[in-house]
């Protein structure tokens, strides 16, 4: 876990944490895009043969999603603990900067069609992934910037 906290927010200030919540988020979607994207074209070409598996949607949930939650909440906490203000909109400021990469992808995967080139049931799957994480990460920095503990 080292890795991550040299990533967690050093200043108070707004723009540039959330700059640099947005190159981890990109980090991260890279990495945990690839490996999801991986598991559900292995699933799907496994249910293309005849076996019946269904998409490990949980899967991605627990080992994926839940844990970025967590450590989106710890850097709203982190960025809380540094900023002078504690005025509650700059900790969404953070968590909507960071989401960045996540709105560009989304956008970029509807305006290249991706759906044309994958299943579309996968596609479904991922583009509700990918815009539950673009709304509910800003909110989890927000509220981990406004915790006190």
């Amino acid at each position: 876990m080292g890795w991550i906290e040299k990533w967690l927010p050093r200043t108070g200030r707004c723009i540039r944490e959330g700059m640099r919540l947005a190159l981890l988020n990109a980090i991260l979607l890279a990495g945990g895009g690839m490996a999801v994207f991986l598991l559900f074209g292995a699933v799907d070409l496994l249910r293309k043969k005849g076996i019946p598996i269904p998409l490990p949607v949980w899967l991605v949930m627990v080992l994926l999603v839940v844990p970025y939650y967590v450590l989106m909440f710890q850097y709203g906490k982190a960025f809380g603990a540094l900023s002078a203000s504690k005025n509650p909109v700059s900790g969404f400021a953070v968590g909507l900067l960071g989401q960045l990469p996540s709105i560009l992808l989304l956008a970029l995967s509807i305006n290249g069609e991706l759906y044309r080139y994958i299943s579309p049931h996968v596609w479904r799957v991922l583009f509700t992934i990918m815009s539950m994480i673009a709304v509910v990460a800003p909110i989890m920095v927000g509220l981990g910037s406004l915790d006190q503990k």
